[in-house]
């Protein structure tokens, strides 16, 4: 008892350490994670019993409005004027858009926007569960809305695929990659006019470890992006192909 008891304190003060502001890689981070993939398996065990009782369309649409309530939520919050700056608060980024696209797939089911949702979890959002680019530890209002947005946008992915039954083809991803490309292209020229990095296409990079350290100096490393976005597309979607073709 007495092990356990000296045990308890030292694992509190490791995830409050990590608490003080947020870094990759922690115990902090770890817990997130697993919260993350509770809640998804948990909302998608809820579809799954309320699909046999005909009242799953009611929850999907109340996912889709949850992710419309987090993103004005969160842009509400970035707009208040001691938060506001020009390079990280407009509704640019990527993730920003998904929000958008999972309320649109939710509410509307249209294939284009669920196929949109679907190739955007899988390559650009997930990124924020491996290497999140937050740190503001969980004692501020960023930390939980930068968390709710991702793992509202993924819980909206895997219910489309898990409860709405979404199978990507392979123009579903044509599609979505050549729309992530020019939107991609407009946040770069905008990007190098404005000096700012929406979408981290522009000359400057995150404060906390990604990907794009490993990519090499600009503007090199916005081909391998396009290179490496490209080869995650094909990489949702090639598991969908091979199951098909065993049928």
């Amino acid at each position: 008892m007495l092990a356990e008891a000296t045990q308890i304190p030292a694992l509190t003060s490791v995830f409050l350490a990590d608490a003080a502001d947020f870094r990759p890689f922690t115990a902090l981070h770890l817990w997130m994670v697993l919260g993350s993939v509770a809640f998804m398996a948990l909302t998608t065990a809820m579809g799954r019993q309320l699909q046999k009782r005909r009242g799953e369309p009611g929850l999907r649409r109340g996912l889709g409005g949850l992710c419309l309530i987090i993103y004005a939520t969160y842009q509400a919050w970035l707009w208040l004027p001691k938060n506001f700056s020009w390079p990280v608060s407009l509704p640019l980024e990527f993730c920003d858009m998904s929000l958008l696209v999972a309320a649109g797939a939710m509410i509307l089911h249209a294939r284009w926007v669920r196929s949109l949702l679907y190739f955007w979890a899988c390559v650009f959002t997930i990124q924020a569960f491996i290497t999140p680019v937050l740190q503001k530890g969980p004692d501020t209002p960023d930390f939980w809305l930068f968390w709710s947005a991702h793992i509202a946008i993924m819980t909206a992915a895997v219910y489309d695929v898990v409860v709405g039954k979404f199978r990507p083809e392979f123009a579903d991803g044509t599609r979505s990659y050549v729309i992530s490309f020019f939107y991609g292209a407009a946040l770069l020229i905008l990007d190098n006019l404005t000096g700012w990095n929406y979408g981290y296409v522009g000359p400057s990079k995150p404060g906390t470890p990604t990907l794009l350290d490993k990519l090499g100096e600009y503007p090199l490393r916005v081909v391998w992006m396009v290179l490496i976005a490209a080869l995650g597309f094909f990489l949702a979607w090639l598991p969908w192909a091979l199951a098909r073709r065993k049928r």
